[in-house]
Formats: structure tokens, C-alpha cells, sequence
């Protein structure tokens, strides 16, 4: 035991150690991570706040230059030169005064070296000098370039101008140029001269030589083209240095400023830019990163020693800390273990080298199996009231008993017997902003109709899918066993709700009721029903309580004798024909009065009637919404009291589905697309691998988009025709030939003869064989009664 315990130390000490190692080193390595993040943002800002400086600088001094140069054009003698044919004489003394007024300029200023102002009409300088193509070519080759620059002013990249025309032995100067025009401002075409003010470069490159020479980094300027403009290298001064990357980089930059790194002269390096908004400028600094790393590496030096320092403090005490309480620890282990060993529940085949680890052991399956079952009991309580109704609602045969638990939990009460299933559906979803707020509103209503069914008997209510609810109310023993009261208050329910919609959300919803139902096993019944009746929404109109008394049928014969006339009124109606409907209408009429039938059968003849034509107006495309007005439908065909007031309603609603579908045929433009693909189809119909997809390809569409042009185009889709043309296709080969049954499926698309016999018995009643017979026969039959 003894051993046992000291074993424990040492491991408590080794892993109490590491853990001081990784708390210490993780601290001084967050600190150095720190200390590195500030330390560049405080680089970064500084060189950024150094550049603006700099910017500042240039674009006041360039400014004041730029200012003289505006004052010296508005000069007398500047715009007489210009403007006026002068004799020799008055030239002369007129030059004279402006190289007075250019010496003036030049002095007051020591940023100015040399001012230049020549006239295109004249073509000549103002001090009287005409210039050779030699000189055009050198110091004045601004004269040509700016006579058709589109605009007022330019400043120019750093050249050289010679200061000894005519010696032997030029000398020359750096300047960067600013010339402008004259006039200040003028229209295309209409320029006279030009100004052009030679700055010295050295004097500009003296505003930011104090940063440039610094051993930390270099700071130079670029024009827009990528032309070094000042630089503390004079070898490198006017050569386009764009091609390098990240000067290339800076000169994308659409925000004109910013940091990144990057390798420059095969050197790690920051860079700092930012452009001039006065001359456009780049203004560039460039930091080797071995600069920046060196207050880092002090830093990270002396972290590490730092933490070097802790660690073996931290680890001593650990030591001496160890040894003093680690005896209670052993009890309170010991104590644990006795405890756990002796329960009844503690058998285990597990071998634990001691009572330490089997303590650890229990108490981490104890921590899991709690941490599981509270993580169980989160997730699956929001899913068990839908899957309660679920499970209500499906054909499953169902124990109220074994249910009761999950519905206390939930706070649910039901009766366990009669039961009325409510389907409810929100109208003109199309026009709900998202699923999200579809999926809001439906959780608020099933939230009051819970709260009306609670108020007076026992319900649940849970949203099915997309703006679709269910709602169950149940009855209990004081409710009585009357069905018709318990439709009463369940339709009483259902207008509250529709009313509480309409007034607290600006929505309209409508209700299906089902048949009320005694035992909990017959609840898919009512459900079902419930279901079927909202169907009639379509012709009962929105925002209204349908149940099964308004849309059900006489099961007489009569009835069924009566609607079947209806299959050619609706012909008529999806046929365009007016006409022919009219007559049709008014002959179903003259067998209501022929055979005495009753004002209700009347009226669900007609609902049946108007409900099987608009659903085959949505099957062509019609849109549902609107269809029929707001009001109750049944209710509208009670306020008639004569049957041809009936007969005309009925005729005018069946005029208005014709209208729809003319007005949505006429709508759909002949698509050569569509066409494209039928010819496709019917030249490539034997393909195996022929789909939506394969077209969609073919035809470069989107699948999408190409089954909503089909189905315009056609009122069919794509795989029920393209089954109708491999069909007949085989009908007229199994008619025509008698090649087998595998090679005729495989001539028109079916690479397994079993799918293809399957569809082709689906769609004609009969097997390929039988079909072939049947050819056979009829063949043989008229070629007998022919010979006859």
C-alpha cells in the first residue's frame, strides 16, 4: 500500500509539473503573442502616420509651386506674350520683364530651379530663343507631349535638363516637372502655350531624406506609371520600376493605402504606401523584417527565460505542496473505494491496477451517463409533442395508457374518447415574406387553438409542414355523446381561430373538419377526412370552415348517373369549347328537373362539378388563387332560389375557367428551345441515359427551368411523355416485326426488359406478348374479311 501511495505521488507531482509547464509556457507564449500583435499595430500606425506626414509636406510645398505658377500666367507680360504680336522692340522689353518676374519667382521660392514658358502658336520660347529638334528631344520634350494632354496641369516624373547647352562638357540636374497650360482654363483646341516649373529634386527629396536615411527602412516616391520620382539611389531615378510585384501590388490598389508584406531586393520585407489625392503619387516605405523582429526577439528572449524561471519554481513547489497534502487525499480515496466496491450495483470484469483509478473510473461513467441522459432529455422533448400527434394521427393501433406518460410530460390533456381532427392551412402562402415567418405563424395559432379547445374541453395542435396544421380536440363524458354537438363546438372553435388570424396576424386561414370519432384508434379517420374537405378549398373558396356535410355525395345511384355527365362538361371546359359546355350545362339541368332531384343533391352535383374542373385548370397551369371569390361557396349557391339562376352561375364559372386557360395558352410564347427538345426526343428516344439532366445539358438549361417549359409548353412532363414515345414505338414494332421482347426494350431505351414489360402493362392493360397477339388477331381478322 505504501508503495502504491508513493506511486500516486509521483504520478500527482509528474502530471501537477506538466501541468504547471503547459499553464506557464501557454501564459508567456499569449503574452509574446500579445506583445508581437500590439507591436506590429503600433509599427503599422506609426509608418502609416509617417507617410501621411510626408504626404502633407509634399502636397504643401508642391501646392505653393503650383500657386506661384498660377500667379506668374495672370502676370501682364505673361498673357501680352501670349496673346499680342509684338514688334522686336516691344518682344525685347517685354522679355525682359518677364525674366525679371521668372527670376523673382524662382528666387522666392528654393524649391524652384527653372521656369520655362513657351508659345505653340509662336513656337518659341518667351525668352526669344527658337529651339532645334535637339532641344525638342532633351530638356523640352514636355512641349510636344503636353500640346495634346487632355487636361490643365501634369506633374512630371524626375528627368535630367542640362545646364550647359552649348558646351562640350554637359552638366546636369535632377527635376521633377509641373507644367501647366495657358490659359488656366480653356476648351479642347484652344491652347495657347505652356508653363513648365523645373523643381529641384534634391530640395523635394530633402522633405523626407530624414526617414529615407534611417536604419530601420527606405522611403520612397513613385509617380502613377511606376516611376521612381525621388529616391535616396540618384541611379534610379526616372526608371520604371512597375514591373517589380509589389510595386505592381500598390498600383492595383484601389484603396490607395495600406500594409503587406512581402519580398523585396530578396529581402522580407513590410511595406507602407499611400497615394497622394494631389498628384497621385505613390509614397512608398519599405521595412526589412529582420528591423521590425529585433525588439520581438528581446521580448521572446526574455519570456523564455522568464518562464524557465517559473517552471522550476513551480515545479519545486508542486514537489514540497505535494508530499504535505496528499494525505488526506490517500484517506478520502481509500474511504471512496470501500464505499464503491461494496455496492451491490458495483460488479465489473475490469481490472484496475488500483483504487484510485477504479474511483476515477465510476465517477466518470456516473458524469457521462448524467451529461447523456440531461442532453437526451433537451433534445428530445421539443420532438416528442410532434411526434405525439404522429403517432395520433397514423392508422398504428394506439394505447391511451402507454401515451399518458409522454402527454404529462408535455403538460397535454386529452379525453380518451370522441375525437374531431381539424386540418388548417394558411391561404396566399405565396405572399408570406419566408418559411420563417410561415413557420411563426403557424406556431402561434396551434398556441391559441390549444388555449380555445383548453378553455371549455381537452386539444393539441402541431404544425405538420409549410403553413399546414393539425389540430385534435377531444371530448369528455360532460361533453355528452352527441357527434353533432361535438361538430357544433368543434366548428365554433375553428371560427375563433379564423377570426383571431384575420385580426391579430392580417392573414386568412382555412379549416377542414372530419367526422367526429370515438376511439383514439379511428383518429386517422377524422384526420383524413379532414384532409379531403380542405381540398375543396379550391372551389369553397378561401378564408372559410369546410366539413364533410359541404362537399359530401348522395351514394345513390342517381347521383353517381348525374356526375358521370360531368367527365363532358369538363371535356368542354379544357377543349375551349363554349358552346358545347353551355349545352352540355343545360341538358345536366333538364335531368335535375326530369328526374325531380333535390336541392342538395343539386348543390354538391355542382360543387363536385366546379371542383373537378378547377383542378383540371391547375393541372394546365391555371393559378388557384382567386379562382373563386372569398365568399363561403355553399352559402352562394343557397342564395339562388330558381334552378336557372343556378344553371347561369354555374355556366358563368365554368366561363370563367375557359377564360384562364385561354389566357394562360395564349401566354406561353412557342419556345424553339421546346421544340428543339421534342426533335431531340424523338431522334434520341432509344438512348438509355435520356433525361431531364442529359437536356438540361445538351440544351444548356437549367433542370429547373427546362421542366417548367416543358410542362408550358406541353401540360405534360418529361418522363410521361417521353414513356408515351417509347411506347408507341414499341407498339409499332411488336405490330410490325417479330423481333423478341428484350431487343425491341432495348430499341427504345429499356436496358432491363422486366422495367420495360412492367411500364408497358401499366400504360395498355397488356403484356408486350398479349399485345403482339391481340395485333395478330385483328391483322388476321381483316384480312379474312377481306377475302370474304
Amino acid at each position: 500500500m505504501k508503495l502504491d501511495q508513493n506511486r500516486r505521488l509521483t504520478k500527482a507531482i509528474a502530471i501537477l509539473s506538466m501541468l504547471l509547464f503547459l499553464l506557464v509556457f501557454s501564459s508567456i507564449f499569449l503574452t509574446y503573442t500579445m506583445f508581437n500583435r500590439q507591436l506590429e499595430r503600433q509599427l503599422t500606425n506609426t509608418n502609416m502616420e509617417l507617410l501621411g506626414q510626408l504626404d502633407h509636406k509634399l502636397e504643401l510645398t508642391l501646392k505653393l509651386i503650383d500657386k506661384s505658377t498660377i500667379q506668374l500666367l495672370k502676370m501682364d507680360e505673361i498673357m501680352r506674350f501670349f496673346r499680342h504680336e509684338l514688334t522686336e522692340q516691344e518682344g525685347q522689353n517685354n522679355a525682359f520683364r518677364v525674366s525679371n518676374l521668372i527670376n523673382n519667382t524662382i528666387n522666392s521660392n528654393e524649391y524652384i530651379f527653372s521656369i520655362d514658358i513657351y508659345s505653340y502658336a509662336k513656337q518659341r520660347l518667351v525668352s526669344g530663343d527658337v529651339l532645334t529638334d535637339q532641344d525638342y528631344k532633351q530638356d523640352f520634350l514636355w512641349i510636344n507631349d503636353f500640346q495634346q494632354y487632355d487636361g490643365y496641369s501634369n506633374w512630371m516624373s524626375t528627368r535630367k535638363v542640362q545646364l550647359n547647352r552649348n558646351s562640350n562638357y554637359p552638366l546636369y540636374r535632377n527635376v521633377v516637372t509641373l507644367v501647366r497650360t495657358y490659359p488656366l482654363i480653356h476648351s479642347p483646341g484652344t491652347r495657347k502655350g505652356a508653363i513648365a516649373v523645373n523643381i529641384k529634386e534634391d530640395q523635394l527629396f530633402g522633405l523626407i531624406r530624414n526617414t529615407a536615411e534611417m536604419d530601420e527602412g527606405e522611403t520612397f516616391v513613385i509617380d502613377r506609371e511606376g516611376v521612381v520620382v525621388l529616391h535616396s539611389d540618384q541611379s534610379k531615378l526616372g526608371k520604371d520600376i512597375s514591373e517589380f510585384p509589389y510595386i505592381h501590388r500598390i498600383m492595383n490598389d484601389a484603396e490607395g493605402s495600406g500594409q503587406f508584406s512581402n519580398y523585396v531586393e530578396q529581402t522580407a520585407s513590410s511595406v507602407f504606401y499611400t497615394t497622394s489625392n494631389y498628384t497621385n503619387w505613390h509614397i512608398v516605405r519599405v521595412v526589412p523584417e529582420a528591423q521590425i523582429m529585433k525588439p520581438l526577439n528581446s521580448i521572446r528572449n526574455g519570456l523564455l527565460v522568464l518562464a524557465v524561471v517559473l517552471f522550476v519554481v513551480a515545479a519545486g513547489s508542486a514537489a514540497m505542496v505535494g508530499r504535505w497534502t496528499f494525505k488526506p487525499v490517500n484517506r478520502f480515496i481509500q474511504t471512496m473505494t470501500r464505499h464503491l466496491t461494496t455496492h451491490p450495483k458495483a460488479t465489473t470484469a475490469r481490472k484496475y491496477t488500483d483504487e484510485f483509478q477504479y474511483f476515477e473510473s465510476t465517477v466518470q461513467d456516473i458524469l457521462q451517463d448524467r451529461e447523456q441522459l440531461h442532453k437526451q432529455v433537451i433534445e428530445s422533448k421539443p420532438l416528442i409533442k410532434w411526434q405525439l400527434l404522429t403517432e395520433l394521427l397514423s392508422e398504428k393501433r394506439k394505447n391511451f395508457a402507454v401515451l399518458q406518460p409522454y402527454m404529462d410530460m408535455l403538460g397535454i390533456r386529452l379525453h380518451s374518447d370522441h375525437f374531431i381532427v381539424m386540418s388548417v392551412e394558411f391561404d396566399n402562402k405565396h405572399e408570406i415574406a419566408s418559411p420563417r415567418d410561415l413557420q411563426l405563424y403557424a406556431y402561434a395559432l396551434c398556441n391559441v387553438a390549444e388555449e380555445l379547445m383548453n378553455a371549455e374541453s381537452r386539444g393539441i395542435a402541431v404544425e405538420i409542414n409549410s403553413g399546414k396544421c393539425a389540430v385534435i380536440m377531444s371530448f369528455g363524458g360532460e361533453d355528452g355523446d352527441d357527434p353533432e354537438r361535438h361538430m357544433m363546438r368543434a366548428v365554433a372553435v375553428a371560427d375563433l381561430m379564423k377570426d383571431f388570424v384575420q385580426e391579430y396576424f392580417g392573414r386568412t386561414i382555412t379549416i377542414g373538419i372530419g367526422d367526429a370519432v370515438e376511439s383514439i384508434d379511428d383518429i386517422h379517420l377524422s384526420y383524413k377526412q379532414s384532409r379531403e374537405v380542405l381540398r375543396y378549398k379550391l372551389v369553397m373558396g378561401s378564408n372559410s370552415i369546410i366539413t364533410k356535410e359541404d362537399v359530401s355525395s348522395d351514394q345513390s345511384p342517381q347521383f353517381y348517373k348525374l356526375f358521370a355527365m360531368t367527365d363532358g362538361i369538363v371535356a368542354s371546359v379544357k377543349l375551349l369549347d363554349t358552346d358545347k359546355m353551355k349545352l352540355q350545362v343545360h341538358r345536366w339541368f333538364d335531368s335535375f328537373t326530369e328526374h325531380n332531384v333535390p336541392p342538395e343533391m343539386i348543390t354538391q352535383l355542382i360543387v363536385q362539378c366546379l371542383m373537378k374542373a378547377a383542378t383540371t385548370a391547375v393541372e394546365i397551369g391555371v393559378d388557384p388563387e382567386g379562382m373563386f371569390p372569398e365568399q363561403y361557396m355553399v352559402e352562394m349557391l343557397n342564395q339562388y332560389e330558381q334552378l336557372h339562376h343556378l344553371e347561369a352561375f354555374t355556366v358563368q364559372a365554368l366561363g370563367s375557367f375557359i377564360e384562364r386557360i385561354k389566357e394562360k395558352r395564349s401566354s406561353r410564347e412557342r419556345n424553339d428551345v421546346i421544340d428543339n427538345v421534342m426533335l431531340y426526343i424523338q431522334m434520341h428516344y432509344m438512348r438509355s441515359d435520356l433525361s431531364l439532366n442529359l437536356l438540361a445539358s445538351e440544351f444548356h438549361l437549367s433542370v429547373s427551368h427546362l421542366s417548367k417549359l416543358f410542362k408550358e409548353q406541353e401540360e405534360c412532363n418529361f418522363i410521361d411523355y417521353l414513356m408515351d414515345t417509347r411506347m408507341n414505338k414499341a407498339k409499332q414494332l411488336l405490330q410490325e416485326t417479330e423481333e423478341k421482347i428484350r431487343d425491341i426494350a432495348e430499341q427504345v431505351g429499356y436496358t432491363n426488359v422486366n422495367s420495360f414489360v412492367r411500364i408497358f402493362k401499366k400504360m395498355t392493360g397488356l403484356t408486350p406478348t398479349e399485345f403482339r397477339e391481340r395485333a395478330r388477331q385483328e391483322k388476321a381478322g381483316a384480312e379474312q374479311g377481306d377475302e370474304l
